[in-house]
């Protein structure tokens, strides 16, 4: 590895439009005796200024055009699944990258994949898919890329019936006292009850 000094204007600027690209970049090499060289490079790894976000340091990979390389590539989704279209399903993407091997001469910009035909409760699996020539998949063959899903409706729970007595239905019973009860003779000693007062005869 060695240290080399850029333009921070120009490689910022350079930087926007290659973000997430897999970009190969053409480096001009300068040495002190002022002999030029050139090399093909990627961007590795940028750190930036916490405050205003500038470059602070960037390390760039140097690339072997006779070399494969190792790398990350975005899954792109094309066209509008039918399970979505026709029959409301959700379409859902699990796996937004790829880990991929190539040689720098076959680095694809992504990989698209056409959910067309897609119905609900189908999904798309990296071993459904026709690598780009050139290209090796790296990973699991059953990762799931892209998926529709039926969207159940929540139902509202249905009230619950309770078993109500006849009484019950009727409601709660109100008790009133009559004007007779409240003259009632109270009981006696022995339990029985006492004889009931007599009204004074009329004159």
């Amino acid at each position: 590895s060695f240290a080399v000094e850029v333009s921070a204007k120009e490689l910022h600027l350079l930087f926007l439009r290659t973000l997430g690209k897999n970009t190969l970049l053409t480096m001009h090499l300068t040495d002190d005796a002022g002999k030029t060289t050139d090399t093909t490079v990627m961007f590795k790894d940028v750190q930036r200024e916490p405050v205003k976000g500038k470059f602070q340091h960037i390390d760039f990979y140097h690339v072997d055009p006779a070399h494969p390389l190792k790398l990350k590539v975005p899954v792109v989704l094309e066209g509008i699944a039918e399970g979505v279209k026709e029959l409301g399903g959700l379409l859902s993407q699990p796996t937004r990258a790829l880990t991929v091997r190539c040689l720098p001469a076959d680095i694809p910009a992504d990989i698209r994949i056409d959910v067309s035909a897609l119905g609900t409760d189908m999904s798309v699996l990296l071993q459904d898919v026709t690598p780009p020539k050139g290209v090796t998949f790296l990973g699991d063959p059953h990762t799931v890329l892209a998926q529709v899903s039926t969207i159940e409706e929540e139902k509202a729970p249905e009230p619950t019936a309770a078993v109500a007595g006849a009484d019950a239905a009727k409601g709660p019973e109100v008790i009133t006292a009559k004007k007779d009860d409240a003259a009632a003779p109270a009981a006696g000693k022995d339990g029985k009850a006492a004889p009931a007062a007599k009204a004074p005869a009329k004159k």
